[in-house]
């Protein structure tokens, strides 16, 4: 590794995961003196990064690595390309360089060898930051110098938007939006279906849907989606429950018989946003980590799309001859 660093910190995670990126670097800016990098999000109207340009940040420029670990990291081209970079930056030993920061309970490899953060079965906000400015400083970085008035300015910020969540999701124009993102969720997740190339030949989504939840069944893997209402009628104390199964789904739950349906992921998610247009979806185990409705759709459908059996290319059809059907 080089003596001089471009960045104090790089982040690599998931496609779906741009968000949690995005708010994981904002905290780190204010505590970290070179900066962080975070690979751009994808712009339909300019080509995409090549692999060296994925590969530099996480392999060579940065003093330290962090990965928000799930099991869709290095699925797509971009994250495969980071985490090839990391594989040669490990090597073979354990570096304490590199914090790895599982987002869900899916085993981490055994070349991924760094300091895994985890607090009380899922990591918190404060003990990552924590570990990954220790990390920076253990690795020869500086902490960042604030004012007492910076940090008050950060605080009373914070404080506000706060306020403006609480607010907004109280109201009645929260309650009407609520069927709106579930319905874009459902309709989300059909697209993403029915786009070529998604599922495997011979697999198509079968869909249910009532007030308050929504389930797909793909073959031999299903999803839902149920939106729980909290003790008022307010947004704020609802939470929307996504699961993962293995077998079928029953018409409202999943059936009792254990050779039918099995949870294989969940989460627990609730609405944050001050306004329509900020939307999002919040962990409620790890508030580091939202989701627009679309990125939520998308990483569940690619996770269930890559359980499902694929046909092997290397067999090749039996064809029946004409004097096999006469022998027959």
């Amino acid at each position: 590794m080089p003596s001089t660093f471009k960045y104090d910190v790089a982040i690599t995670a998931a496609d779906f995961d741009a968000l949690a990126v995005a708010e994981l670097k904002r905290r780190l800016e204010h505590q970290v003196a070179k900066g962080v990098y975070a690979r751009p999000v994808a712009d339909p109207l300019k080509a995409p990064l090549s692999s060296t340009a994925l590969r530099k940040p996480i392999e060579k420029d940065a003093r330290v690595v962090v990965v928000l670990f799930q099991r869709l990291w290095g699925v797509s081209p971009s994250s495969a390309a980071e985490s090839e970079a990391l594989k040669a930056r490990i090597g073979k030993a354990k570096r304490k360089d590199v914090i790895v920061v599982p987002l869900d309970n899916s085993p981490i490899p055994t070349w991924l060898k760094g300091t895994i953060v985890r607090a009380s079965g899922a990591p918190t906000s404060s003990a990552v930051i924590d570990a990954i400015v220790n990390a920076v400083t253990d690795a020869g970085g500086a902490p960042k110098k604030s004012t007492t008035a910076a940090v008050a300015a950060r605080v009373a910020e914070d404080e506000k938007h706060a306020r403006a969540r609480a607010a907004f999701l109280s109201s009645q124009r929260a309650l009407a939006l609520i069927n709106r993102e579930l319905d874009s969720l459902s309709n989300a997740v059909l697209r993403l279906c029915e786009a070529p190339g998604t599922l495997p030949a011979g697999f198509a989504p079968e869909a249910r849907r009532t007030p308050d939840r929504y389930t797909v069944q793909i073959g031999p893997v299903g999803l839902s989606f149920s939106w729980i209402r909290g003790r008022s009628n307010s947004i704020a104390d609802g939470q929307l429950l996504v699961i993962e199964w293995s077998g079928q789904l029953g018409d409202q739950t999943a059936s009792a018989d254990p050779h039918t349906a099995m949870p294989a992921f969940e989460h627990v998610l609730q609405p944050h946003a001050t306004s329509p247009e900020d939307w999002q979806w919040r962990r409620t185990d790890l508030d580091l980590c939202s989701y627009t409705t679309r990125d939520l759709a998308a990483q569940c459908v690619t996770s269930v799309a890559r359980r499902l059996p694929r046909p092997d290319p290397t067999l090749r059809p039996s064809i029946t001859t004409d004097a096999q059907v006469r022998s027959a």
